[in-house]
């Protein structure tokens, strides 16, 4: 049995509207789930949260007065300082650091001790005529 081109339109129209209704139908579902579940894990949320802070109270109650308890402990022992000698040791350690041989002098100039002219009063107003100087000593050679 053929189809009518108006039947066929009418199967496509009728195709369309199902396929678009499953469709919302889909999207109404998944949404109303994620709500549902946001929903329901606030609620969880907000329970364990009013849990913890009920927790921390207790806690923070319970260290307050274990804290008091110690305290009171502590001042009623009798605490008194005892001063005592120690014994002081002195560790003593002694190196010998011999040095090492200095670099060889090479030849050169001589070494004189200054000489000290005597002081003398001279009765008249001549001074005594003053010694020369020594020679300065020659210069280094290059070794060549």
């Amino acid at each position: 049995m053929p189809y009518s081109t108006a039947v066929r339109d009418r199967y496509r129209v009728a195709v369309a509207a199902v396929s678009g209704l499953t469709a919302i139908a889909a999207l109404s579902a998944t949404g109303w789930l994620a709500g549902t579940a946001a929903q329901a894990t606030d609620s969880k949320q907000a329970d364990q949260a009013g849990q913890a802070g009920k927790d921390a109270a207790a806690r923070a109650a319970w260290r307050a007065s274990r804290h008091q308890t110690r305290a009171a402990a502590v001042a009623s022992r009798d605490r008194r300082v005892v001063l005592k000698q120690r014994p002081q040791l002195t560790h003593v350690t002694t190196r010998y650091v011999q040095g090492a041989p200095s670099a060889p002098v090479g030849s050169g100039g001589t070494v004189s001790h200054p000489v000290s002219q005597p002081v003398s009063h001279a009765p008249s107003g001549s001074a005594p005529a003053p010694h020369p100087a020594p020679a300065p000593p020659p210069a280094p050679s290059s070794g060549s």
